[in-house]
């Protein structure tokens, strides 16, 4: 049985894939085709972004994502039994599925990262999330227990068995990170200076829902779903839809998605899309097979 995972949006910027952008065929027909969604060159805009521009930015790694989706399907004859998206990877598995079109999920993309960064703006607060790595769920619901007895509220965003999400306000992540560090085995890898998958985004998540999501007609799904947040094999368009939309507000929990992949005995899994680290996660147990940029290159004698 064969797994196709479908990676979120890992730090991608436009120099680590400027050869695929530039020079991939398959990478310039999403480009061009996304450029008429949004009206203006995604390519252009991808290369001179700034930091803030998540619109930009998200719809280039869609972009990404599904121009090596196109070179998978081309290139490996290969049809897989379940697709899973972690994270921003949903979107792509959207597409894959069927379940939207690339045209409508670009348009989606584009919408809602406006209205997200609009959002964030206003929130009262100031939220990040923190990522850790080589902590267990057992001292993370430790330290968050920790965190709560002292006032401070830390909530569990996303748990990917080596790497752990957490998000707070920006004085409590500073404390956690004094905590980290006292720590031997595990430590801090990077910050995003905004809340994801928080129940601190449960009013985002409706105003995208009435804004942008209810103007898709979600179509019937060509291949079921491993969702990541709670492992359950979704097979309709409208749980396609409430999926998208749980990721919003819901943690990512990849230990329930590997649970879910070994109950229904997947063996190979296929990560497509830019740097990520799910092919590391996958490799101890699965025989896996990673298409980014950089080996699409390579594979065609241009990088």
């Amino acid at each position: 049985m064969i797994g196709l995972v479908l990676p979120g949006l890992a730090p991608s910027g436009y120099d680590e894939v400027k050869d695929f952008v530039e020079k991939s065929p398959y990478a310039q027909k999403r480009f061009h085709q996304a450029s008429e969604v949004i009206g203006y060159s995604l390519a252009e805009a991808f290369r001179e972004a700034k930091e803030g521009q998540q619109e930009v930015m998200e719809c280039a790694f869609l972009a990404n994502t599904i121009a090596l989706l196109d070179y998978f399907y081309e290139h490996y004859g290969v049809q897989p039994d379940y697709a899973i998206g972690a994270s921003f990877g949903g979107m792509a598995v959207a597409v894959q599925s069927g379940g939207v079109t690339y045209e409508e999920c670009v348009w989606l993309t584009h919408e809602s990262a406006r209205h997200s960064t609009t959002f964030f703006e206003q929130m009262d607060g100031e939220y990040q999330t923190h990522f850790i790595y080589n902590m267990s769920l057992a001292e993370t619901e430790e330290v968050i227990r920790s965190f709560e007895a002292a006032g401070m509220e830390l909530e569990l965003v996303g748990y990917l068995e080596k790497v752990v999400c957490l998000c707070a306000e920006k004085k409590v992540i500073q404390a956690l990170k004094e905590v980290i560090n006292q720590k031997s085995k595990c430590f801090s890898l990077h910050t995003m200076k905004q809340p994801i998958h928080s129940r601190k985004l449960t009013e985002l998540k409706h105003q995208l829902q009435e804004k942008y999501y209810n103007q898709i007609s979600f179509k019937p799904l060509h291949i079921p779903i491993i969702s990541d947040v709670d492992g359950h094999i979704y097979t309709d368009s409208q749980t396609l839809k409430q999926m998208l939309l749980d990721g919003y507000d819901h943690p990512v929990r990849w230990d329930l998605v590997t649970k879910s992949m070994k109950a229904k005995q997947l063996d190979t899994a296929y990560v497509v899309g830019p740097r990520n680290l799910f092919a590391q996660l996958l490799k101890a147990e699965y025989q896996t097979i990673g298409i980014s940029p950089d080996s699409v290159m390579q594979q065609v004698g241009i990088s």
